[in-house]
């Protein structure tokens, strides 16, 4: 089995404000970031600096091997989109102020923001957002490219499906469960599990609609 070494310089794909707190994470942890990709490089954040095109000109261009990668998009289904065509290595991002219990699992490509909390038993998919002050109880599970908002609260035994967004402030109760692709709305208590594709908002929390697959 080939064995890789831990590298401290990092690629980033992505050049928005996102990107700008992932790079301040990593630069923070002591590592370097060499190259930022984004595929409209004329749109990058202000402060972004030397962007390089993405993948998608040119697939086969694209410089896939070699340092890690941190897809550094927001948008959930964005995010999928480039890591599904990137043939990469990928890394996690995780601020020094969160707290991580050490019997949780934190996928590759995940970052963990200022001030979050994860506890023991918890497993977190790839490529997911915990944003800042975001609160993850123990036994919860985070699907893949998922994002748990700043300042919302999951509860023990919660689990969030794939791609689904916790908004800013949202409150999740014991044991419910959140299927994939869901957009949970800031603020929203959710006190029952919610279906695959849906958008729930309001407290109690309700289901405002559903997207077709």
């Amino acid at each position: 089995m080939k064995v890789v070494e831990k590298s401290n310089k990092i690629r980033i794909y992505g050049a928005g404000g996102h990107s700008q707190v992932i790079q301040a994470v990593l630069e923070d942890n002591g590592y370097e970031v060499t190259d930022t990709f984004d595929d409209k490089p004329s749109d990058s954040h202000y402060a972004s600096k030397n962007v390089t095109s993405g993948a998608r000109g040119n697939l086969e261009a694209f410089p896939h091997e070699g340092h890690p990668v941190i897809v550094a998009v927001g948008i959930n289904a964005e995010r999928a989109e480039i890591a599904g065509f990137l043939n990469s290595r990928f890394e996690r991002a995780i601020h020094k102020s969160a707290i991580v219990a050490s019997t949780a699992k934190i996928g590759q490509g995940t970052v963990v923001f200022a001030g979050a909390i994860i506890q023991p038993n918890t497993s977190i998919g790839e490529h997911v957002i915990v944003n800042t002050g975001a609160s993850i109880d123990h036994d919860n599970i985070i699907g893949d490219f998922a994002h748990v908002s700043p300042k919302a609260a999951l509860c023990g035994h919660v689990e969030v499906g794939e791609g689904s967004h916790v908004g800013v402030g949202a409150v999740v109760i014991p044991k419910v469960k959140i299927g994939k692709w869901c957009t949970i709305g800031a603020g929203t208590v959710v006190l029952k599990d919610v279906p695959d594709y849906a958008t729930v908002v309001g407290n109690p929390g309700k289901i405002i609609k559903i997207k077709q697959s």
